[in-house]
């Protein structure tokens, strides 16, 4: 985020989110073929007091990176920064899932840096 936001605003930042994506990946009746986006997320605060989310995202498909970027950058508010309208949430940065880098590691890392783990998947599907 660009500036501070409650962890509930930002929850709910991350829910159209997550909710965008998966009407992008499986149209707009998502939820009745059982289907979704599953995510694991680490919560953390930067220096300068501003929530930060790492996060890994799975059954994406064919969804390109930038489309998920700027979903996100969608998905909360428009802002003014020194007179410029701009996005609350900030940017996104989007790499393809590499399994020899560990992910396990990349998310929990942040457990260890007093943040926290939320993870979000269907009853049918696993991360």
């Amino acid at each position: 985020y660009k500036l501070p936001v409650s962890e509930i605003g930002a929850g709910r930042d991350w829910n159209r989110f997550v909710r965008g994506l998966n009407e992008k990946r499986f149209g707009k009746r998502y939820r009745r073929c059982g289907n979704h986006i599953s995510w694991v997320r680490g919560i953390e605060y930067q220096i300068r007091g501003v929530l930060h989310y790492h996060a890994i995202l799975g059954l994406m498909g064919r969804l390109d990176p930038f489309e998920v970027m700027r979903a996100w950058e969608q998905c909360g508010s428009l802002i003014y920064i020194d007179g410029n309208l701009q996005p609350r949430t900030g940017f996104a940065r989007v790499y393809e899932y590499d399994p020899s880098l560990g992910g396990e590691r990349y998310v929990s890392k942040y457990a260890v840096k007093g943040g926290i783990i939320e993870i979000g998947c269907s009853q049918r599907t696993a991360l």
